[in-house]
């Protein structure tokens, strides 16, 4: 465990932390193309001292994956194969061309984790010398509201790594990350035309942790940073999924096309090889209420890292 104790000399002392890869300064801490038209443009120089005792953690205070307690229950929700609408037809706001066209894809049974992937989770398999480490807090990077690593953030979504380190961690599980179409359909309720994941009313702190765009109120409802997994059921899928809209974005296994045409309409992910970009689904904290749709999509390099990027994992029945 050398290389853990070396991270937790080189948190201490300070360190000029990875910014992932082509771009990875971007304005929202993000590096995707962002079809989902994330707007905020602030620096994001918050502090997270006055993160709150119950959702947040101290980021001034470092800790080791030793540190984390056992994680949280791994729980899992069954989706019924059916045949769905995915995507839109839409070619103006925040849909722009890339949901097009709507597609029907015949999705085969599966199942998927109710929560994102916790940091206590992830730990274990970093324990085990099986996973990377992810990027830890710093400054006023993008890697400032890393959860690794930062007391009282267990629960919170692991976030900061990239595709091929989410991937990692779900093969440990024997399972692996979701398509895109099992994402939608499964964050649609099995493919329920649902605006969001929660149903059709419009976003708000209530259902997701998200960006109320409040004046001198932080994003994340108001913590500047993510919470505690299932933090707000009443926006949870009708299976019992959490955090589909907020919180963080999620890895999926497809490359990033710029449209559904030539799409695969079985279920599986769209791979092309070399895969240079991820398709990332879902919002983040610092969305706005148009971001959460679950029709919409992101992408970022492969390799890229961000305080906006987690995932949770899928496993097939069929």
């Amino acid at each position: 465990m050398m290389r853990t104790w070396f991270l937790f000399f080189f948190v201490l002392v300070g360190c000029s932390c990875e910014e992932g890869s082509k771009g990875d300064a971007g304005t929202d801490g993000s590096t995707d193309g962002d079809t989902d038209a994330d707007t905020d443009t602030d620096a994001d120089t918050d502090s997270d001292v006055d993160a709150g005792e119950d959702a947040g953690g101290d980021a001034g205070v470092p800790m080791t994956p030793g540190d984390y307690g056992d994680p949280t229950q791994l729980v899992w929700a069954q989706f019924d194969g059916g045949t769905f609408l995915q995507g839109s037809e839409s070619t103006v706001g925040p849909a722009v061309y890339a949901e097009t066209p709507a597609h029907e894809v015949t999705v085969p049974t599966f199942e998927m984790m109710k929560t994102e992937v916790t940091t206590s989770q992830y730990a274990q398999c970093v324990l085990v010398e099986v996973c990377e480490e992810p990027m830890v807090a710093h400054g006023d990077t993008i890697a400032k509201n890393c959860n690794w690593l930062v007391w009282g953030r267990d629960a919170h979504p692991v976030n900061c790594l990239n595709v091929y380190e989410a991937s990692s961690y779900c093969a440990w599980l024997g399972a692996r990350l979701p398509s895109e179409s099992e994402w939608e359909y499964a964050a649609r309720s099995r493919g329920q035309d649902n605006e969001y994941p929660w149903g059709d009313a419009e976003p708000n702190c209530d259902l997701a942790v998200m960006d109320m765009d409040t004046p001198f109120e932080e994003p994340g409802c108001g913590l500047g940073h993510t919470w505690p997994v299932c933090s707000k059921p009443l926006g949870n899928t009708e299976q019992g999924l959490c955090d589909m809209a907020g919180n963080v974005k999620e890895w999926v296994a497809d490359c990033w096309h710029g449209s559904y045409y030539g799409a695969p309409t079985d279920g599986s992910a769209w791979v092309t090889s070399p895969c240079d970009d991820n398709v990332l689904r879902g919002a983040y904290y610092k969305a706005p209420f148009y971001g959460l749709r679950t029709r919409l999509r992101a992408y970022n390099p492969s390799s890229g890292r961000s305080d906006a990027f987690g995932f949770r994992c899928a496993r097939s029945l069929e």
